[in-house]
């Protein structure tokens, strides 16, 4: 049995540790933080990471220092974040590809795990050739109607966020597309570019050069508003003759998160930090030098958002056998 006086000390050591804790809480941040972005360097993930990070520098006083972890679907730097303290001295560079990796065995945690901070993502498009004989988003409608399958359109790897935008502008146009992966969304545009495909679906932001050079044309944003691109004009928003697009929520967004069971107190200050950060100059530029969207989300409403994504995507993925574990065995809910 325990002695009293071993009870006392055990008692007396919990009380310190919770002390410990607060008081850190609230001496928060005393050193550098380490920012793991699982992308690799230079890609959107990355680069808002970074800016991010110098926005947030001034404001919270401490260097926070950017790692590119890359590898395992995200897990690998999932992983890393997961197994440090809580104590907000670790973040994670994120972005829409978090939402699946639960499902797709790459980590155990899911959207509810972690407190999210939406910065900003770019919307997506569908272009085509300067040359197609499509004009608009209606002539691929009908010519689908006419020949199922007849049209090929390029996008990133099957499961990614641009498959998902053309798999929901198909269903929502009661339409099939012939849907061809690449690596990415740069050989994806390389083959509409070279006439390999007829339309290439990826962000706006990524064809944007394209878009200026004169080599592609952008027919349609596969979202629920238009988007004004300088020289261009306003490229219409598909959503408005075919809404059911929002059945599969998928978006590109960039940003971070956290462990959800940080300490309140740390949040708290992470949180005013990230607003006041959606403020700086450089982070504005985002909007006006890669033509991304700017959310600002984060807490509750980033979660509710991305819970949505989360239980779209997995589903989607299920359903097309590339899941590598049934989403209801995790508890995700079908949509």
């Amino acid at each position: 049995m325990l002695t009293r006086k071993l009870i006392n000390a055990l008692a007396t050591a919990g009380i310190l540790t919770t002390l410990g804790t607060a008081a850190a809480a609230q001496n928060w941040p005393a050193r550098p933080i380490e920012l793991s972005v699982w992308a690799s360097a230079g890609g959107g993930t990355d680069t808002t990471n970074r800016f991010l990070a110098q926005a947030v520098e001034p404001i919270l006083g401490v260097k926070v220092n950017v790692t590119n972890r890359t590898g395992g679907g995200g897990g690998v730097a999932m992983n890393h974040i997961w197994s440090q303290p809580r104590d907000g001295y670790s973040w994670l560079g994120a972005s829409e590809a978090m939402q699946v990796v639960k499902v797709m065995k790459y980590h155990t945690t899911g959207t509810p795990d972690w407190r999210w901070y939406i910065v900003a993502g770019s919307p997506g498009a569908i272009a085509v050739k300067p040359d197609s004989r499509f004009k608009t988003v209606d002539d691929v409608v009908d010519a689908l109607k006419r020949s199922p399958k007849s049209v090929k359109v390029s996008h990133c790897p099957i499961g990614c966020v641009w498959h998902m935008k053309a798999l929901a502008l198909g269903q929502a146009a009661g339409v099939e597309f012939n849907y061809i992966p690449y690596d990415g969304s740069a050989p994806a545009q390389i083959a509409a570019l070279t006439g390999e495909v007829d339309a290439v679906v990826s962000g706006i932001s990524e064809q944007a050069e394209f878009i200026r050079a004169g080599k592609l044309r952008p027919i349609g944003m596969i979202e629920m508003k238009p988007f004004t691109f300088p020289g261009v004009g306003e490229i219409a928003a598909v959503g408005a003759k075919y809404p059911d697009i929002q059945k599969i929520p998928a978006r590109q967004w960039l940003g971070m998160a956290i462990p959800k069971n940080t300490p309140v107190d740390v949040i708290t200050k992470i949180d005013a930090a990230f607003v006041k950060a959606m403020d700086d100059p450089k982070i504005k530029s985002l909007a006006t030098e890669r033509f991304y969207v700017l959310f600002g989300e984060y807490g509750d409403q980033a979660e509710k958002t991305l819970q949505a994504m989360e239980n779209a995507m997995s589903w989607k993925l299920h359903e097309l056998k590339i899941a590598e574990t049934n989403p209801s065995t995790l508890g995700i809910p079908k949509p």
